[in-house]
Protein backbone atom coordinates (compact mmCIF):
# COMPACT_ATOMS: atom_id res chain seq x y z
CA UNK A 1 0.00 0.00 0.00
CA UNK A 2 2.84 2.37 0.86
CA UNK A 3 4.46 1.72 -2.52
CA UNK A 4 1.17 2.44 -4.30
CA UNK A 5 0.76 5.70 -2.38
CA UNK A 6 4.33 6.79 -3.17
CA UNK A 7 3.92 5.97 -6.88
CA UNK A 8 0.54 7.72 -7.00
CA UNK A 9 1.91 10.85 -5.32
CA UNK A 10 4.95 10.88 -7.58
CA UNK A 11 2.73 10.63 -10.67
CA UNK A 12 0.37 13.39 -9.52
CA UNK A 13 3.27 15.73 -8.74
CA UNK A 14 5.06 15.07 -12.03
CA UNK A 15 2.20 14.34 -14.42
CA UNK A 16 3.06 17.40 -16.51
CA UNK A 17 6.39 15.74 -17.29
CA UNK A 18 5.40 12.06 -17.27
CA UNK A 19 2.40 12.29 -19.62
CA UNK A 20 4.25 14.22 -22.36
CA UNK A 21 7.19 11.82 -21.97
CA UNK A 22 5.02 8.76 -22.63
CA UNK A 23 3.23 10.58 -25.46
CA UNK A 24 6.58 11.30 -27.13
CA UNK A 25 7.72 7.71 -26.50
CA UNK A 26 4.56 6.38 -28.16
CA UNK A 27 5.00 8.79 -31.06
CA UNK A 28 8.57 7.58 -31.64
CA UNK A 29 7.60 3.90 -31.27
CA UNK A 30 5.27 4.19 -34.27
CA UNK A 31 8.32 5.04 -36.35
CA UNK A 32 10.52 2.17 -35.29
CA UNK A 33 8.29 -0.74 -34.13
CA UNK A 34 7.76 -2.27 -37.55
CA UNK A 35 7.00 -5.90 -38.30
CA UNK A 36 9.48 -6.43 -41.12
CA UNK A 37 8.29 -9.99 -41.66
CA UNK A 38 5.12 -8.46 -43.10
CA UNK A 39 6.98 -6.09 -45.44
CA UNK A 40 7.86 -6.52 -49.11
CA UNK A 41 9.58 -4.25 -51.57
CA UNK A 42 7.52 -2.10 -53.91
CA UNK A 43 8.53 -2.53 -57.54
CA UNK A 44 10.03 -0.99 -59.50
CA UNK A 45 11.70 1.71 -57.42
CA UNK A 46 12.45 -0.08 -54.15
CA UNK A 47 13.65 -3.18 -55.99
CA UNK A 48 15.93 -1.10 -58.23
CA UNK A 49 17.39 0.94 -55.36
CA UNK A 50 17.95 -2.24 -53.35
CA UNK A 51 19.67 -4.08 -56.19
CA UNK A 52 21.92 -1.16 -57.14
CA UNK A 53 22.79 -0.41 -53.50
CA UNK A 54 23.87 -4.03 -53.02
CA UNK A 55 26.12 -3.78 -56.07
CA UNK A 56 27.78 -0.70 -54.58
CA UNK A 57 28.09 -2.33 -51.15
CA UNK A 58 29.90 -5.32 -52.65
CA UNK A 59 32.22 -3.18 -54.83
CA UNK A 60 35.71 -2.11 -53.81
CA UNK A 61 35.28 1.56 -54.79
CA UNK A 62 32.04 3.28 -53.76
CA UNK A 63 32.77 6.24 -56.06
CA UNK A 64 33.09 4.13 -59.18
CA UNK A 65 29.80 2.97 -60.79
CA UNK A 66 29.56 -0.86 -60.61
CA UNK A 67 27.13 -0.97 -63.56
CA UNK A 68 27.70 -2.35 -67.05
CA UNK A 69 26.53 0.88 -68.74
CA UNK A 70 26.62 4.63 -67.91
CA UNK A 71 24.26 5.43 -65.07
CA UNK A 72 21.77 8.31 -64.97
CA UNK A 73 22.17 9.04 -61.25
CA UNK A 74 25.02 9.95 -58.94
CA UNK A 75 25.96 7.13 -56.58
CA UNK A 76 24.91 9.07 -53.49
CA UNK A 77 21.38 7.91 -54.33
CA UNK A 78 22.41 4.46 -53.09
CA UNK A 79 25.08 5.18 -50.47
CA UNK A 80 22.86 5.23 -47.37
CA UNK A 81 21.08 2.03 -48.35
CA UNK A 82 24.43 0.40 -49.21
CA UNK A 83 25.86 1.43 -45.83
CA UNK A 84 22.80 0.04 -44.07
CA UNK A 85 23.18 -3.25 -45.97
CA UNK A 86 26.84 -3.36 -44.91
CA UNK A 87 25.84 -2.91 -41.25
CA UNK A 88 22.61 -4.95 -41.05
CA UNK A 89 22.66 -7.33 -44.04
CA UNK A 90 20.09 -7.87 -46.79
CA UNK A 91 16.67 -7.20 -45.29
CA UNK A 92 13.75 -4.80 -45.51
CA UNK A 93 15.00 -3.28 -42.24
CA UNK A 94 18.38 -2.44 -43.78
CA UNK A 95 16.83 -1.07 -46.96
CA UNK A 96 14.30 1.16 -45.21
CA UNK A 97 16.28 2.23 -42.13
CA UNK A 98 17.90 5.26 -43.88
CA UNK A 99 14.45 6.64 -44.72
CA UNK A 100 13.08 5.91 -41.24
CA UNK A 101 15.97 7.68 -39.51
CA UNK A 102 16.04 10.56 -42.02
CA UNK A 103 12.31 11.13 -41.62
CA UNK A 104 12.60 11.24 -37.85
CA UNK A 105 15.50 13.71 -38.03
CA UNK A 106 13.54 15.80 -40.55
CA UNK A 107 10.72 16.19 -38.03
CA UNK A 108 13.14 17.47 -35.38
CA UNK A 109 14.89 19.86 -37.77
CA UNK A 110 11.66 21.18 -39.29
CA UNK A 111 10.46 21.88 -35.72
CA UNK A 112 13.67 23.84 -34.99
CA UNK A 113 13.26 25.80 -38.23
CA UNK A 114 9.64 26.59 -37.32
CA UNK A 115 10.78 27.84 -33.89
CA UNK A 116 13.20 30.27 -35.57
CA UNK A 117 10.69 31.52 -38.12
CA UNK A 118 7.39 31.55 -36.15
CA UNK A 119 6.63 30.66 -32.51
CA UNK A 120 6.46 27.57 -30.31
CA UNK A 121 2.72 27.03 -30.79
CA UNK A 122 2.96 27.18 -34.58
CA UNK A 123 6.10 25.01 -34.51
CA UNK A 124 4.32 22.25 -32.58
CA UNK A 125 1.38 22.30 -35.00
CA UNK A 126 3.76 22.15 -37.98
CA UNK A 127 5.50 19.13 -36.40
CA UNK A 128 2.23 17.20 -36.04
CA UNK A 129 1.11 18.37 -39.49
CA UNK A 130 4.19 16.99 -41.21
CA UNK A 131 4.23 13.70 -39.33
CA UNK A 132 0.56 12.96 -40.14
CA UNK A 133 0.60 13.58 -43.92
CA UNK A 134 -0.09 10.30 -45.80
CA UNK A 135 2.67 10.97 -48.35
CA UNK A 136 5.20 11.63 -45.57
CA UNK A 137 4.18 8.52 -43.59
CA UNK A 138 4.45 6.37 -46.73
CA UNK A 139 7.92 7.55 -47.77
CA UNK A 140 9.20 7.41 -44.20
CA UNK A 141 9.17 3.62 -44.70
CA UNK A 142 10.28 3.55 -48.34
CA UNK A 143 13.67 2.37 -49.62
CA UNK A 144 14.73 5.43 -51.61
CA UNK A 145 16.99 8.51 -51.30
CA UNK A 146 14.02 10.92 -51.06
CA UNK A 147 14.02 11.40 -47.27
CA UNK A 148 17.84 11.71 -46.95
CA UNK A 149 17.58 14.36 -49.69
CA UNK A 150 14.87 16.25 -47.76
CA UNK A 151 17.08 16.01 -44.66
CA UNK A 152 19.93 17.69 -46.57
CA UNK A 153 17.68 20.54 -47.72
CA UNK A 154 16.40 21.12 -44.18
CA UNK A 155 19.98 21.16 -42.88
CA UNK A 156 20.87 23.80 -45.49
CA UNK A 157 18.04 25.98 -44.15
CA UNK A 158 18.71 25.31 -40.45
CA UNK A 159 22.44 26.08 -40.62
CA UNK A 160 21.82 29.23 -42.66
CA UNK A 161 19.25 30.44 -40.11
CA UNK A 162 21.68 29.66 -37.30
CA UNK A 163 24.32 31.78 -39.05
CA UNK A 164 21.86 34.69 -39.15
CA UNK A 165 21.00 34.35 -35.45
CA UNK A 166 24.56 33.97 -34.20
CA UNK A 167 26.53 36.97 -32.97
CA UNK A 168 29.92 35.22 -32.96
CA UNK A 169 31.95 35.24 -36.17
CA UNK A 170 33.33 31.73 -35.66
CA UNK A 171 29.81 30.32 -35.25
CA UNK A 172 28.61 32.20 -38.34
CA UNK A 173 31.54 30.90 -40.42
CA UNK A 174 30.91 27.32 -39.29
CA UNK A 175 27.16 27.45 -39.95
CA UNK A 176 27.60 29.04 -43.39
CA UNK A 177 30.18 26.38 -44.28
CA UNK A 178 27.79 23.61 -43.21
CA UNK A 179 24.91 25.20 -45.13
CA UNK A 180 26.97 25.28 -48.32
CA UNK A 181 28.22 21.75 -47.66
CA UNK A 182 24.70 20.31 -47.57
CA UNK A 183 23.68 22.18 -50.74
CA UNK A 184 26.27 20.32 -52.82
CA UNK A 185 25.82 17.09 -50.84
CA UNK A 186 22.15 17.10 -51.82
CA UNK A 187 23.22 16.99 -55.47
CA UNK A 188 25.27 13.85 -54.80
CA UNK A 189 22.21 12.25 -53.19
CA UNK A 190 19.48 13.30 -55.64
CA UNK A 191 21.32 14.51 -58.77
CA UNK A 192 19.49 17.13 -60.83
CA UNK A 193 16.52 17.30 -58.42
CA UNK A 194 18.75 19.30 -56.05
CA UNK A 195 18.54 22.28 -58.41
CA UNK A 196 14.81 22.73 -57.75
CA UNK A 197 15.02 23.58 -54.01
CA UNK A 198 18.34 25.39 -54.54
CA UNK A 199 16.77 27.74 -57.11
CA UNK A 200 13.83 28.22 -54.75
CA UNK A 201 16.19 29.12 -51.89
CA UNK A 202 18.31 31.48 -54.02
CA UNK A 203 16.36 34.73 -53.24
CA UNK A 204 16.49 34.00 -49.48
CA UNK A 205 20.19 33.08 -49.49
CA UNK A 206 21.29 35.89 -51.81
CA UNK A 207 19.34 38.53 -49.91
CA UNK A 208 21.06 37.70 -46.61
CA UNK A 209 24.45 36.48 -47.82
CA UNK A 210 25.37 39.32 -50.16
CA UNK A 211 24.80 41.88 -47.43
CA UNK A 212 27.64 40.28 -45.51
CA UNK A 213 31.39 40.66 -45.84
CA UNK A 214 33.50 38.72 -48.33
CA UNK A 215 34.74 36.27 -45.66
CA UNK A 216 31.20 35.01 -45.00
CA UNK A 217 30.64 34.42 -48.71
CA UNK A 218 33.99 32.63 -48.92
CA UNK A 219 33.08 30.16 -46.15
CA UNK A 220 29.70 29.48 -47.78
CA UNK A 221 31.27 28.84 -51.20
CA UNK A 222 34.03 26.73 -49.61
CA UNK A 223 31.34 24.53 -48.05
CA UNK A 224 29.73 24.09 -51.48
CA UNK A 225 33.09 23.17 -53.02
CA UNK A 226 33.90 20.61 -50.30
CA UNK A 227 30.44 19.08 -50.60
CA UNK A 228 30.96 18.56 -54.33
CA UNK A 229 34.06 16.37 -53.79
CA UNK A 230 32.08 13.05 -53.72
CA UNK A 231 30.25 14.09 -56.91
CA UNK A 232 33.51 15.00 -58.67
CA UNK A 233 35.04 11.65 -57.67
CA UNK A 234 31.94 9.82 -58.88
CA UNK A 235 32.05 11.63 -62.26
CA UNK A 236 35.82 11.10 -62.56
CA UNK A 237 35.57 7.33 -62.13
CA UNK A 238 32.50 7.25 -64.37
CA UNK A 239 34.45 8.96 -67.16
CA UNK A 240 37.36 6.58 -66.60
CA UNK A 241 35.03 3.62 -67.09
CA UNK A 242 32.56 4.84 -69.74
CA UNK A 243 34.17 7.89 -71.32
CA UNK A 244 32.30 11.15 -71.72
CA UNK A 245 28.96 9.29 -71.73
CA UNK A 246 29.56 8.72 -68.00
CA UNK A 247 28.73 12.42 -67.54
CA UNK A 248 26.33 13.06 -70.42
CA UNK A 249 23.99 10.23 -69.33
CA UNK A 250 23.46 12.05 -66.04
CA UNK A 251 22.39 15.28 -67.71
CA UNK A 252 20.54 13.60 -70.58
CA UNK A 253 18.24 11.99 -68.03
CA UNK A 254 17.74 15.36 -66.29
CA UNK A 255 16.94 16.97 -69.62
CA UNK A 256 14.44 14.24 -70.45
CA UNK A 257 12.67 14.63 -67.09
CA UNK A 258 12.65 18.43 -67.01
CA UNK A 259 12.34 19.51 -70.64
CA UNK A 260 9.77 18.28 -73.10
CA UNK A 261 6.10 18.73 -73.78
CA UNK A 262 4.46 20.83 -71.11
CA UNK A 263 2.83 18.53 -68.59
CA UNK A 264 -0.80 19.68 -68.54
CA UNK A 265 -1.50 16.52 -66.54
CA UNK A 266 0.57 18.05 -63.75
CA UNK A 267 -1.83 21.01 -63.53
CA UNK A 268 -4.76 18.60 -63.19
CA UNK A 269 -3.28 15.83 -61.05
CA UNK A 270 -1.08 17.82 -58.67
CA UNK A 271 -4.00 19.60 -56.93
CA UNK A 272 -5.81 16.27 -56.49
CA UNK A 273 -2.66 14.56 -55.19
CA UNK A 274 -2.01 17.56 -52.97
CA UNK A 275 -5.41 17.25 -51.29
CA UNK A 276 -5.39 13.54 -50.46
CA UNK A 277 -1.64 13.02 -49.95
CA UNK A 278 -1.48 15.85 -47.40
CA UNK A 279 -4.93 15.37 -45.84
CA UNK A 280 -6.18 17.13 -43.75
CA UNK A 281 -3.50 19.85 -43.82
CA UNK A 282 -3.81 20.63 -47.53
CA UNK A 283 -7.59 21.03 -47.56
CA UNK A 284 -7.68 22.98 -44.28
CA UNK A 285 -4.98 25.39 -45.46
CA UNK A 286 -6.78 25.92 -48.76
CA UNK A 287 -10.08 26.69 -46.97
CA UNK A 288 -8.36 29.06 -44.53
CA UNK A 289 -6.50 30.82 -47.33
CA UNK A 290 -9.74 31.48 -49.24
CA UNK A 291 -11.93 32.62 -46.32
CA UNK A 292 -9.46 34.08 -43.80
CA UNK A 293 -6.25 36.09 -43.50
CA UNK A 294 -3.30 35.34 -41.22
CA UNK A 295 -2.59 37.69 -38.32
CA UNK A 296 0.84 36.19 -37.63
CA UNK A 297 3.81 37.93 -39.16
CA UNK A 298 6.42 35.26 -39.86
CA UNK A 299 10.14 35.94 -39.95
CA UNK A 300 12.03 35.42 -43.22
CA UNK A 301 9.10 35.61 -45.70
CA UNK A 302 11.50 34.81 -48.58
CA UNK A 303 12.06 31.42 -46.93
CA UNK A 304 8.52 30.69 -45.80
CA UNK A 305 6.58 31.82 -48.87
CA UNK A 306 8.94 32.55 -51.78
CA UNK A 307 10.98 29.34 -51.55
CA UNK A 308 8.05 26.85 -51.75
CA UNK A 309 6.27 28.96 -54.40
CA UNK A 310 9.27 29.09 -56.77
CA UNK A 311 9.99 25.39 -56.20
CA UNK A 312 6.35 24.46 -56.87
CA UNK A 313 6.31 26.43 -60.13
CA UNK A 314 9.49 24.66 -61.29
CA UNK A 315 8.01 21.24 -60.48
CA UNK A 316 4.78 22.05 -62.30
CA UNK A 317 6.75 23.08 -65.40
CA UNK A 318 8.66 19.80 -65.55
CA UNK A 319 7.59 17.36 -68.24
CA UNK A 320 7.62 14.45 -65.77
CA UNK A 321 6.52 14.75 -62.18
CA UNK A 322 5.77 12.22 -59.43
CA UNK A 323 4.31 12.74 -55.94
CA UNK A 324 7.64 12.04 -54.21
CA UNK A 325 9.19 14.99 -56.07
CA UNK A 326 7.12 17.22 -53.76
CA UNK A 327 8.35 15.68 -50.51
CA UNK A 328 10.84 18.48 -49.81
CA UNK A 329 7.95 20.99 -49.92
CA UNK A 330 5.93 19.27 -47.18
CA UNK A 331 7.93 20.83 -44.27
CA UNK A 332 7.26 24.28 -45.80
CA UNK A 333 3.57 23.44 -46.20
CA UNK A 334 3.30 22.33 -42.58
CA UNK A 335 5.15 25.48 -41.43
CA UNK A 336 2.77 27.77 -43.36
CA UNK A 337 -0.22 25.84 -42.01
CA UNK A 338 1.03 26.08 -38.41
CA UNK A 339 1.61 29.81 -38.79
CA UNK A 340 -1.81 30.34 -40.37
CA UNK A 341 -4.06 28.30 -38.08
CA UNK A 342 -2.78 29.79 -34.81
CA UNK A 343 -4.04 33.27 -35.60
CA UNK A 344 -6.34 34.34 -38.40
CA UNK A 345 -9.19 36.75 -39.06
CA UNK A 346 -12.23 36.34 -41.27
CA UNK A 347 -12.22 37.89 -44.75
CA UNK A 348 -16.02 37.89 -44.99
CA UNK A 349 -18.94 37.98 -42.58
CA UNK A 350 -19.88 34.43 -43.54
CA UNK A 351 -16.33 32.99 -43.31
CA UNK A 352 -16.65 31.15 -39.98
CA UNK A 353 -19.92 29.41 -40.79
CA UNK A 354 -18.71 28.52 -44.30
CA UNK A 355 -15.53 26.97 -42.90
CA UNK A 356 -17.49 24.87 -40.41
CA UNK A 357 -19.94 23.51 -42.97
CA UNK A 358 -17.29 22.88 -45.62
CA UNK A 359 -15.18 20.86 -43.20
CA UNK A 360 -18.28 19.03 -41.97
CA UNK A 361 -19.22 18.04 -45.55
CA UNK A 362 -15.67 16.83 -46.22
CA UNK A 363 -15.68 14.68 -43.06
CA UNK A 364 -19.09 13.29 -43.95
CA UNK A 365 -17.92 12.43 -47.46
CA UNK A 366 -14.74 10.70 -46.26
CA UNK A 367 -16.63 8.80 -43.56
CA UNK A 368 -19.15 7.58 -46.14
CA UNK A 369 -16.37 6.44 -48.48
CA UNK A 370 -14.61 4.56 -45.66
CA UNK A 371 -17.80 2.86 -44.49
CA UNK A 372 -18.83 1.94 -48.01
CA UNK A 373 -15.38 0.54 -48.79
CA UNK A 374 -15.29 -1.56 -45.62
CA UNK A 375 -18.78 -2.98 -46.14
CA UNK A 376 -18.59 -3.41 -49.91
CA UNK A 377 -15.08 -4.82 -50.23
CA UNK A 378 -14.80 -7.19 -47.28
CA UNK A 379 -12.95 -9.72 -49.44
CA UNK A 380 -10.23 -7.18 -50.23
CA UNK A 381 -9.98 -6.20 -46.56
CA UNK A 382 -9.48 -9.85 -45.66
CA UNK A 383 -6.90 -10.27 -48.45
CA UNK A 384 -4.80 -7.19 -47.65
CA UNK A 385 -4.94 -7.79 -43.90
CA UNK A 386 -3.46 -11.28 -44.52
CA UNK A 387 -6.49 -12.97 -42.99
CA UNK A 388 -6.62 -10.72 -39.92
CA UNK A 389 -9.12 -7.96 -40.77
CA UNK A 390 -9.70 -7.04 -37.13
CA UNK A 391 -6.79 -4.57 -37.11
CA UNK A 392 -8.25 -2.82 -40.18
CA UNK A 393 -11.70 -2.54 -38.62
CA UNK A 394 -10.29 -1.22 -35.34
CA UNK A 395 -8.11 1.42 -36.99
CA UNK A 396 -10.83 2.56 -39.41
CA UNK A 397 -13.21 2.79 -36.46
CA UNK A 398 -10.63 4.93 -34.64
CA UNK A 399 -10.57 7.37 -37.56
CA UNK A 400 -14.37 7.49 -37.81
CA UNK A 401 -14.75 8.05 -34.06
CA UNK A 402 -12.23 10.89 -34.24
CA UNK A 403 -14.35 12.53 -36.94
CA UNK A 404 -17.46 12.25 -34.78
CA UNK A 405 -15.66 13.52 -31.66
CA UNK A 406 -14.16 16.47 -33.57
CA UNK A 407 -17.61 17.89 -34.38
CA UNK A 408 -17.90 19.30 -30.86
CA UNK A 409 -14.98 21.63 -31.65
CA UNK A 410 -16.19 22.43 -35.14
CA UNK A 411 -19.56 23.80 -34.06
CA UNK A 412 -18.46 25.58 -30.90
CA UNK A 413 -18.34 29.21 -32.04
CA UNK A 414 -17.05 30.82 -28.83
CA UNK A 415 -13.39 30.79 -29.87
CA UNK A 416 -13.07 29.87 -33.54
CA UNK A 417 -9.24 29.88 -33.70
CA UNK A 418 -8.75 27.72 -30.63
CA UNK A 419 -11.52 25.32 -31.63
CA UNK A 420 -10.05 24.77 -35.09
CA UNK A 421 -6.69 23.90 -33.51
CA UNK A 422 -8.39 21.38 -31.19
CA UNK A 423 -10.30 20.03 -34.18
CA UNK A 424 -6.98 19.64 -36.05
CA UNK A 425 -5.33 17.66 -33.23
CA UNK A 426 -8.43 15.52 -32.82
CA UNK A 427 -8.21 14.49 -36.49
CA UNK A 428 -4.51 14.08 -37.19
CA UNK A 429 -3.38 12.13 -34.11
CA UNK A 430 -5.73 9.15 -34.82
CA UNK A 431 -4.79 9.44 -38.50
CA UNK A 432 -1.08 9.27 -37.67
CA UNK A 433 -1.61 6.26 -35.41
CA UNK A 434 -3.84 4.41 -37.88
CA UNK A 435 -1.75 4.95 -41.03
CA UNK A 436 1.48 4.16 -39.17
CA UNK A 437 0.14 0.88 -37.80
CA UNK A 438 -1.36 -0.15 -41.15
CA UNK A 439 2.03 0.39 -42.77
CA UNK A 440 3.99 -1.13 -39.87
CA UNK A 441 2.01 -4.37 -40.07
CA UNK A 442 2.01 -4.63 -43.85
CA UNK A 443 -1.68 -3.96 -44.50
CA UNK A 444 -0.59 -0.98 -46.64
CA UNK A 445 2.65 -0.71 -48.59
CA UNK A 446 3.05 -4.47 -48.97
CA UNK A 447 2.08 -5.22 -52.60
CA UNK A 448 4.31 -8.25 -53.10
CA UNK A 449 3.46 -10.28 -50.02
CA UNK A 450 2.90 -13.45 -52.07
CA UNK A 451 6.36 -13.18 -53.57
CA UNK A 452 7.87 -13.02 -50.09
CA UNK A 453 5.81 -16.02 -48.91
CA UNK A 454 6.99 -17.95 -51.95
CA UNK A 455 10.65 -17.19 -51.18
CA UNK A 456 10.20 -18.13 -47.49
CA UNK A 457 8.64 -21.51 -48.31
CA UNK A 458 10.83 -24.29 -46.91
CA UNK A 459 10.96 -26.26 -50.18
CA UNK A 460 11.67 -23.17 -52.28
CA UNK A 461 14.30 -21.72 -49.93
CA UNK A 462 16.23 -25.01 -49.93
CA UNK A 463 16.40 -24.75 -53.74
CA UNK A 464 17.24 -21.06 -54.13
CA UNK A 465 19.93 -21.12 -51.44
CA UNK A 466 22.07 -23.62 -53.33
CA UNK A 467 21.14 -23.19 -57.00
CA UNK A 468 21.09 -20.58 -59.74
CA UNK A 469 17.52 -19.67 -60.70
CA UNK A 470 16.86 -18.61 -64.31
CA UNK A 471 14.05 -16.15 -65.05
CA UNK A 472 12.21 -16.62 -68.35
CA UNK A 473 9.49 -14.22 -69.51
CA UNK A 474 8.87 -12.99 -65.95
CA UNK A 475 6.86 -9.81 -65.44
CA UNK A 476 9.29 -6.87 -65.27
CA UNK A 477 8.27 -5.80 -61.75
CA UNK A 478 8.60 -9.30 -60.33
CA UNK A 479 11.87 -9.66 -62.26
CA UNK A 480 13.19 -6.56 -60.46
CA UNK A 481 12.29 -8.00 -57.05
CA UNK A 482 13.65 -11.46 -57.77
CA UNK A 483 16.91 -9.95 -59.03
CA UNK A 484 17.33 -8.52 -55.53
CA UNK A 485 15.93 -11.35 -53.43
CA UNK A 486 17.79 -13.96 -55.52
CA UNK A 487 21.32 -12.60 -56.06
CA UNK A 488 22.31 -15.69 -58.07
CA UNK A 489 19.34 -15.42 -60.45
CA UNK A 490 19.92 -14.96 -64.19
CA UNK A 491 17.59 -13.50 -66.80
CA UNK A 492 17.17 -15.69 -69.89
CA UNK A 493 15.85 -14.49 -73.25
CA UNK A 494 16.83 -17.43 -75.43
CA UNK A 495 13.99 -19.99 -75.36
CA UNK A 496 15.98 -22.61 -77.22
CA UNK A 497 18.64 -23.10 -74.53
CA UNK A 498 16.26 -23.14 -71.57
CA UNK A 499 16.14 -26.94 -71.47
CA UNK A 500 19.72 -27.17 -70.17
CA UNK A 501 18.94 -25.24 -66.95
CA UNK A 502 17.86 -27.04 -63.79
CA UNK A 503 15.60 -24.42 -62.14
CA UNK A 504 13.53 -21.87 -64.02
CA UNK A 505 10.83 -19.37 -63.04
CA UNK A 506 8.34 -18.50 -65.78
CA UNK A 507 5.39 -16.11 -65.87
CA UNK A 508 2.52 -18.58 -66.31
CA UNK A 509 1.54 -22.15 -67.17
CA UNK A 510 0.46 -21.13 -70.68
CA UNK A 511 4.05 -20.23 -71.47
CA UNK A 512 5.06 -23.72 -70.33
CA UNK A 513 2.71 -25.29 -72.88
CA UNK A 514 3.43 -22.72 -75.58
CA UNK A 515 7.16 -23.42 -75.51
CA UNK A 516 6.55 -27.16 -75.25
CA UNK A 517 8.58 -27.39 -72.04
CA UNK A 518 6.36 -30.02 -70.40
CA UNK A 519 8.72 -32.76 -71.51
CA UNK A 520 11.61 -31.14 -69.61
CA UNK A 521 10.09 -29.38 -66.58
CA UNK A 522 7.55 -29.99 -63.83
CA UNK A 523 6.20 -27.30 -61.44
CA UNK A 524 7.60 -27.13 -57.91
CA UNK A 525 5.71 -24.14 -56.53
CA UNK A 526 3.40 -21.39 -57.73
CA UNK A 527 2.98 -17.79 -56.59
CA UNK A 528 0.50 -15.41 -58.20
CA UNK A 529 0.77 -16.35 -61.89
CA UNK A 530 4.42 -17.46 -61.73
CA UNK A 531 5.83 -20.99 -61.59
CA UNK A 532 9.08 -22.39 -60.25
CA UNK A 533 10.06 -25.33 -62.47
CA UNK A 534 12.58 -28.11 -62.01
CA UNK A 535 14.23 -29.81 -64.98
CA UNK A 536 13.51 -33.54 -64.77
CA UNK A 537 15.63 -34.29 -67.83
CA UNK A 538 18.87 -32.83 -66.45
Amino acid sequence: MKIKVVVSNFFLKNKKIILPFFAVLFFISLYFLIDFSSQSLVAHDEGLYARRARLIESSANWFSPPFISPHHKTLGSYWFIALSIRLFGNSELALRLPSILSSFLCLIISYLIALKTTNSKSALISLFSLSSMPLWIQYSRYASPDLPFVLCILLVILFFLKSLDSSKYISQYFNLFCSGLFISSSFFIRSYMAFVPFIGLTPFIFYHLFRKEFTFKLFFCTGIAVGFIPTFLNLYFSVQKFGISGITSLFDFAKKQAIGEFGFNNLLLVPINFLYLTFPIGILLLILFVFTGSNNKANYPLLIYCYPLISLILLLCMSTSYPHYYLFLLPSLSLIFGNYITSYSSRFSFSNSTIRYLVFIILLLISSILLFSILRYTDLVFLYSKGNPLIVYILISLILLSYIASLRFLFNIKNQNSNLINFFYNIIIPQYISLSLLLNFGVLGNPNHNTKLFLKDAEVSSIINSNTIYLLGVDSKIETLLSYYLPSSRIVDDFEVISKYKYVIISNSNLLKKLNLNQFFIPVKKFDNHLLLVNIAS
